[in-house]
């Protein structure tokens, strides 16, 4: 920080210079001290100057300030911090994300834009950053690690250590971390080129690691630590979660909308609430029609406290505890980038509640000391997109290339005793079944959708057979779902983590196959008896809208009326429930191109 900028500061505290604002009234949330007192927050160029907690600091005068924000006896609090997202699976863009984040009193997002990096490469990375510019959240943005997830993967795009090295030379600074390592059967190996990605990690702003290491243990997860990676939020329970925390690493507890593991997770913190400096809050994926009704990182402290957790301990775990993580707290960097508390020295990124159980939305959040949020409303300001914006969001689009199909390719039998998804609500994870009848099982197929199938057509790979035939087992993957309880229909999508091929489920061959042919530049289909009875169309990269966020949290609401009315009952989500079918690096078993994948042995089972 510049000594003019410490002058500034240092006389603002003092009460030599005015302030911008001084919050009065207040029942002010200490997450050092896990404690509620009254007292007053003076704010200084966007940074909390000073805080003075009453009656210790009674006699000290208030300090001139422009305005005065009168709390009326409210709980002040830190804003949050989410540490693990993807702004994509919550299919708006970042400018629209940031509405309903901020609305929900979420302050600052760890984004990790893999999603659209695997469709666009780097340039749906400069994307999401350019257009995140234009909105009051601060979104740190890491560099994706591992695109494609899997080498063989048949993504979109193929970023390497050196092209990472490249981009963050043309935007120095600009870039935080290194994203989620999900490759790490390639840390265990000591893969050169992932160990080279790791290395680039060295080059960001934070020089940090994120992980992903789903069910990892013993000395898989001793080498996994040992590169550095920071945290995971793949734990799925308490004993994983304990084994990793007691390897140096943070756990996110995560709360989506797909997954849901912070109540199995609770009792890691309810056994001893010492852990909670090391545990945090991830929402990884979620919905939009979820974030704008029960909210995002405040939905997981109301969550919490349900499971068991303290309230302050459980704010804490959403502010401070994801602050040290990221290395917010202290250290050498502008005060406008330490956060996690109210406290002299951090950004002035505060919450004011009517309570601490969070059943409705922030009363005001305020984000570097302006006002941005209001009774779950946004009332600041998202500039317009600009014209390199418009430039970037035009590469987006277009990037559904499917191969011609016939319906022959979605009729299959199936063979008693062979392997079959086995969906588990709620999770990510998924298990391993070996029905003997196709009594309650479900078809799913995988359809590469960006060109390879498009070219083997060309060159002849359907033969004299029905269209896409003869891409069977190369660029179309086809088994069986248990679980999926679709009744009467199918539903197709273009979000399939993280290649994002077109993902298909379904009771009967012709609805499979009218949901790929209406799927068009991206989104979700559900059809019944033939006919499209609910879309939600995204054709930004096939995975974000180009509609705000309330339009989105519509279009996704009737979607789920129309799958709960296809017979998807809860826990299980029509949407959220199919997007991790595909991804190979969650065990049991995926869906890929090739066709069902065990991702414990790394083999093909069908």
């Amino acid at each position: 920080m510049a000594a003019e900028e410490l002058k500034r500061m240092v006389d603002a505290a003092e009460g030599r210079e005015e302030v911008d604002v001084l919050f009065k009234n207040a029942q002010i949330v200490d997450v050092y001290g896990l404690r509620v007192m009254p007292g007053r927050v003076a704010v200084k160029d966007g940074v909390i100057v000073g805080v003075l907690f009453d009656p210790r600091d009674a006699g000290v005068p208030d300090p001139a300030a422009a305005q005065v924000v009168d709390c009326g006896g409210r709980y002040l609090s830190p804003g949050f911090i989410d540490g693990h997202l993807h702004i994509e699976s919550s299919n708006v863009r970042p400018s629209e994300y940031a509405r309903m984040a901020l609305a929900r009193g979420t302050t600052t997002a760890i984004a990790d834009s893999h999603e659209i990096a695997n469709v666009a490469g780097l340039d749906g990375l400069s994307f999401m950053m350019e257009d995140a510019r234009r909105a009051p959240l601060d979104i740190k943005f890491m560099m994706p690690s591992c695109v494609p997830a899997l080498p063989d993967e048949q993504a979109g795009a193929s970023i390497s250590a050196a092209d990472m090295r490249a981009f963050m030379a043309e935007h120095p600074g600009e870039i935080f971390g290194l994203g989620e390592m999900m490759n790490y059967p390639g840390v265990e190996a000591a893969d050169a080129e992932t160990l080279a990605r790791i290395e680039v990690a060295l080059g960001t702003v934070s020089g940090l690691v994120d992980g992903h290491a789903p069910l990892v243990t013993d000395n898989d997860l001793n080498a996994y630590a040992a590169t550095g990676v920071i945290a995971d939020h793949e734990c799925t329970n308490p004993d994983e979660a304990l084994d990793k925390l007691s390897r140096g690493m943070f756990i996110m507890l995560r709360e989506g909308t797909c997954s849901h593991d912070l109540a199995t997770l609770a009792s890691v913190v309810t056994d001893d609430p010492r852990r909670a400096r090391r545990c945090c809050f991830a929402t990884d994926d979620r919905a939009p029609s979820d974030a704008l009704a029960i909210g995002m990182i405040d939905n997981a402290c109301r969550v919490a406290q349900e499971s068991g957790i303290d309230a302050l301990t459980a704010i804490a775990m959403g502010t401070l505890s994801t602050a040290e993580c990221f290395g917010f707290d202290h250290g050498h960097m502008p005060a406008r980038e330490r956060r996690g508390a109210i406290a002299p020295g951090k950004r002035a990124d505060m919450l004011i509640l009517d309570d601490l159980a969070f059943e409705n939305p922030p009363h005001e959040v305020y984000a570097a000391g302006a006002l941005v949020a209001k009774d779950g409303v946004f009332v600041g300001e998202v500039a317009p997109a600009t014209e390199h914006v418009n430039e970037l969001e035009a590469l987006l689009r277009g990037s559904v290339r499917l191969p011609k199909l016939s319906p022959e390719v979605f009729d299959y039998p199936f063979t008693p005793g062979s392997v079959a998804i086995d969906v588990i609500p709620g999770f990510a994870i998924t298990g391993t079944a070996h029905p003997d009848s196709d009594e309650g099982l479900r078809r799913i197929m995988l359809i590469e959708r960006h060109g390879r199938g498009v070219a083997a057509q060309e060159e002849g790979a359907d033969g004299d057979g029905p269209a896409g035939m003869g891409l069977v087992g190369k660029h179309i993957g086809r088994g069986w779902l248990r679980g999926f309880t679709i009744v009467g229909g199918a539903i197709a999508s273009t979000i399939g983590h993280d290649s994002h091929n077109v993902c298909v489920v379904g009771d009967n061959p012709r609805d499979m196959y009218e949901a790929v042919a209406n799927v068009g530049q991206g989104g979700f289909v559900l059809v019944r008896d033939g006919a499209v009875v609910a879309r939600l169309d995204l054709p930004l990269g096939g995975l974000m809208s180009d509609k705000s966020a309330a339009d989105v949290a519509r279009e996704h609401d009737a979607f789920m009326a129309a799958g709960r009315a296809a017979g998807i009952e809860p826990p299980l989500d029509p949407l959220m429930g199919m997007i991790f079918l595909p991804l190979p690096v969650i065990p049991e078993l995926r869906i890929r191109p090739e066709g069902v994948f065990d991702v414990t042995t790394f083999t093909y089972v069908s």
